[in-house]
């Protein structure tokens, strides 16, 4: 297992991952996880046994929560994390204690036994199709197969239940406390004692010493078999275009912008022709969001669409008040601003809203939904990890989408906005930026993000279109000219997206230690390129085999587009 900064992660036996991570949460009344602060941390290794002793402190409205915590392993493999935590001053809480995630990969379909509180047992199974509701309730303790006997996890100290993590991209299954049938927010009064813990015992299991660290380069199958890739635009921002940001725009061979549009703002007209007028100078095609309430009237809406009709490849609404535009609500501005355009349905959130309300998609021509990997979580090795997920969520989403194109965005690093905040006016950042915006956006990890999301995404080949970041701006492709600075220069992202879009398939990829290093493949008429990224601190090298043939070296943290021997298809 790995241990960082008061998290366990990837709990290993013979090779298979058997728990992704157990860590403590503080998700405040509008569902924002707020960070701790280690205030101190002592680690004794024994070899075969060890101790961890932490305590940590609480942020935000939860500044007068502590918690201290024993995490420990014994020579038996048995896995023990518990807390204890008390406040000062009340607080609200959506959701306070530990999470366990068990891994995506493998684990679909596996056989588990839930043992509730009262000691019944109900034979169950993680789920394979994406589960909309929680797979798992009033969890005091589950067990599944691993490696010819059984794990068991115990909980004490609260109820739990599962959910399906995959819902909002994340590649894992998600045991938490409290319930969500329970109210809340609940208030934490001093006085009260947080108290839970989990342990992981096996069961039948021969215990061997650890495989030896592999060493030599990171082995990487590209798949013979290529699959279409979708168009690849980005999301477009209201400020005009500069001649510089136009021209590296341009460079990009955008396959689309995504614009949305309200149409009860005064200049929905021109918003919509000057989005039809930009992807017209990029000779790209526009997909449109309209957004609407109940009391929205068209006006001069319907021309505009229909001047614009030459571009768009797609439009639907965006009903302000509905997770999951209505049929019936889509259905009436079809009729309202031109039947004959290529319409759609679907959400402006997550795929759970599609899988919690499938819409009816027939007869239109796009189903929609968006991404982004930090609905949860925001470290380096989660947002990377999830990437794993669109794969699998590309997979799943034909069952709710009919036999329409499936568009997938805007794909942002961050949430856009917090759709189930309760207070929006207490719901701050979490660091120096806006909420939406992400330090690394301008960096490689953003570049390396982006390939695995769109190889994620294309691999089934099920995704028509996925658009990827703003077009500009602190959550683009590229800083905006500001006159600060004689020259601007885009971002790694910008990159990927080009060699992207001068492609025409994705050869599928399997690394052996995705973790450190992976890599998107494509050809077309330029040629056969891997771009390949090194997910590690450190050099690594990558061999590429299969449909591709080449050994790569990277240097820590590197994002590498090589050129490929081999057939163009």
């Amino acid at each position: 297992m790995d241990y960082d900064a008061g998290d366990v992660r990837c709990v290993c036996l013979a090779g298979e991952e058997i728990l992704r991570r157990i860590y403590v949460v503080f998700q405040d009344r509008n569902w924002t996880a707020r960070p701790w602060r280690i205030e101190s941390e002592e680690i004794d290794d024994r070899g075969d046994s060890f101790e961890i002793r932490l305590s940590a402190r609480g942020s935000f409205d939860a500044e007068h929560f502590a918690w201290t915590a024993a995490i420990t392993g014994t020579s038996d493999g048995t896995l023990t994390y518990a807390i204890d935590g008390h406040t000062t001053e009340p607080f609200l809480r959506n959701r306070l204690g530990i999470c366990v995630l068990h891994p995506m990969a493998g684990f679909a379909g596996r056989e588990c036994t839930v043992t509730h509180p009262d000691g019944t047992t109900t034979l169950s199974a993680f789920p394979d199709a994406i589960s909309p509701h929680q797979p798992f309730m009033d969890v005091a303790a589950m067990t599944w197969p691993v490696s010819g006997g059984l794990a068991r996890l115990d909980f004490a100290g609260e109820v739990f239940e599962t959910e399906d993590h995959r819902n909002w991209s994340d590649a894992s299954y998600k045991t938490y406390c409290t319930p969500i049938a329970l109210p809340f927010p609940a208030k934490v009064h001093p006085g009260d004692q947080v108290r839970q813990a989990v342990t992981l015992t096996l069961q039948d299991v021969p215990l061997t010493a650890p495989s030896p660290v592999a060493t030599g380069p990171v082995a990487i199958t590209v798949d013979d078999d290529p699959t279409l890739l979708p168009s690849i635009g980005v999301h477009l921002t209201d400020q005009g275009w500069t001649e510089a940001e136009y021209a590296d725009l341009r460079a990009l061979g955008l396959g689309h912008l995504h614009a949305d549009v309200d149409l009860d703002a005064s200049d929905a007209f021109d918003r919509i022709q000057g989005a039809a007028a930009r992807a017209r100078r990029l000779d790209a095609r526009l997909l449109l969001a309209l957004h609407v309430t109940d009391q929205s009237t068209p006006d001069e809406a319907p021309a505009a669409l229909t001047e614009a009709a030459d571009v768009i490849d797609g439009v639907w609404i965006v009903h302000r008040d509905q997770k999951v535009t209505e049929r019936a609500i889509a259905d009436e501005w079809r009729s309202r601003l031109g039947p004959d355009l290529p319409w759609g349905i679907g959400t402006n959130l997550y795929f759970t809203e599609l899988n919690r309300q499938p819409p009816d998609t027939a007869g239109l021509a796009w189903t929609t939904f968006s991404v982004n990997p930090q609905v949860h979580a925001s470290d380096d090795r989660s947002v990377m990890q999830n990437t794993a997920t669109l794969a699998v969520i590309a997979c799943d989403v034909p069952r709710l989408s009919g036999a329409t194109r499936v568009h997938v965005g805007p794909v942002t690093l961050k949430p856009r906005f917090n759709p189930n905040a309760t207070d929006p006016e207490s719901d701050v950042s979490n660091t120096d930026l806006p909420a939406d915006v992400d330090a690394r956006q301008s960096t490689a990890f953003a570049a390396a993000w982006a390939a695995l999301a769109i190889r994620g995404l294309a691999t089934p080949g099920t995704i028509s279109a996925v658009s990827v970041f703003d077009d500009l701006g602190p959550k683009g492709l590229r800083a905006r000219d500001d006159g600060a600075t004689e020259t601007v220069g885009t971002y790694p992202a910008s990159d990927v997206l080009r060699e992207v879009n001068r492609a025409v398939h994705m050869h599928p990829t399997t690394s052996d230690s995705p973790e450190v290093v992976d890599a998107l493949v494509i050809d077309g008429p330029a040629g056969r390129r891997a771009i390949v990224i090194n997910l590690s601190g450190i050099p690594q090298e990558a061999r590429l085999h299969g449909a591709a043939d080449a050994v790569i070296a990277l240097e820590p943290h590197d994002v590498v587009i090589a050129d490929l021997p081999g057939r163009t298809s």
